[in-house]
């Protein structure tokens, strides 16, 4: 789908599924422009740990044209996958593909999963780019909790860009290349610009692990990938403790319940003059969407975005909870490598062989003849 798709609302993190619809089907296109998009994909999944899947159900949650999916069957060889996305036209796109009787797909959010038949518990989740479009992230990491067997990992793969340098990566990164090309390729510019602005102010790798820990998960660590995209894109690992997170879990169905809309019924409140008229009460019809609460990390701050203590950021190599990543994922031994997926002629002749990774300080370089904004 070449140029701008047409824009039905304004973007935001409830209406953000809209967006992805308009642009399903030029979505595989513009990803398959990105360096190493489907590699690294790969990397995250294998950093889980689960080795041989044969026995194990996964979720793939935000699982859009199923490119996450492919690379959790590719690495976790045998699993039964469960595929979901908020998203219909990206679910249609991804079902017209050739699939192994092993994967379903199912079209919902992450806060009405029970209605929609998904419960846990999972031996594991991938999750591509979602939590950076959540309404409020910690509470949808907990939801994601209240689904993991104790001990099974969570893998969040996302952007996050932090300190002045990071965001002056992104900033050359996403405004040199990764707009313009969503514009050509995926045919909804405006969700890049969306994208873009949200992804320079939510913070960095530190503040990611923070919201992991506080949601309850433990074992948290953080790696980058390799590539043009290094320090970019990380993989977020975190477990659900052996012992039961009771917290953690009653927050999630309460989540769960609010979403579908039910709520208790207000008492009499105390006071001089006796109850309250119960004519007088909230009509229910009024309430607010909880999609659109407001995120306590996305507070304007006019001092502008706090810097957290850093964290012990592995490399590209960092195999995470798996004792080596696999060739699949690494691109040795023959393996498909990091440049597989980049349509030729675009990115694959600025990324170089391999897509190997510059020189930390600098800026990623976008590739030669890209469109400037």
């Amino acid at each position: 789908m070449n140029g701008e798709a047409r824009q039905t609302d304004e973007i935001r993190p409830s209406t953000v599924h809209r967006a992805y619809g308009r642009g399903a089907g030029g979505y595989d296109g513009f990803v398959g422009s990105i360096p190493s998009y489907k590699a690294h994909l790969r990397v995250s999944a294998s950093r889980m740990g689960l080795g041989d899947g044969p026995g194990l159900r996964l979720l793939d949650i935000g699982c859009g044209t199923g490119v996450s999916t492919e690379a959790l069957l590719t690495t976790v060889k045998g699993a039964e996958v469960v595929a979901v996305d908020a998203s219909a036209e990206m679910l249609a796109v991804a079902r017209k593909k050739n699939w192994s009787p092993r994967v379903t797909f199912v079209h919902a959010k992450l806060e009405t999963l029970a209605e929609a038949g998904i419960e846990g518990p999972f031996d594991g989740i991938l999750a591509s780019y979602l939590v950076s479009n959540l309404p409020d992230a910690e509470h949808g990491l907990r939801r994601l909790l209240a689904l993991l067997a104790p001990g099974a990992p969570l893998a969040v793969h996302d952007y996050a860009v932090g300190g002045t340098r990071g965001r002056m990566r992104w900033a050359a990164a996403a405004w040199t290349y990764l707009v313009p090309m969503a514009a050509m390729r995926w045919g909804v510019a405006d969700l890049a610009r969306y994208r873009a602005k949200r992804i320079s102010g939510a913070g960095g790798p530190e503040q990611m692990v923070h919201r992991m820990e506080r949601a309850g998960f433990s074992d948290v660590r953080v790696q980058t990938v390799g590539g043009l995209q290094q320090h970019l894109v990380h993989t977020f690992l975190g477990r659900r403790p052996d012992e039961p997170d009771v917290v953690g879990e009653r927050i999630a169905r309460s989540s769960a319940l609010a979403a579908a809309g039910w709520r208790p019924a207000p008492g009499p409140p105390a006071g001089p003059d006796g109850p309250a008229d119960p004519d007088d009460r909230a009509d229910p019809d009024d309430r607010a969407d909880p999609d659109d609460r407001a995120d306590p990390d996305d507070r304007a701050d006019p001092t502008g975005p706090v810097e957290a203590e850093p964290v012990d950021e592995g490399g590209p190599d960092d195999p995470g909870y798996a004792d080596e990543l696999p060739p699949e994922a690494t691109g040795a031994a023959g393996g498909p490598g990091y440049s597989d997926d980049v349509t030729a002629g675009d990115a694959d002749t600025a990324a170089g062989p391999g897509g190997a990774p510059g020189d930390d300080d600098e800026p990623p370089t976008p590739p030669a003849g890209a469109p400037r904004v």
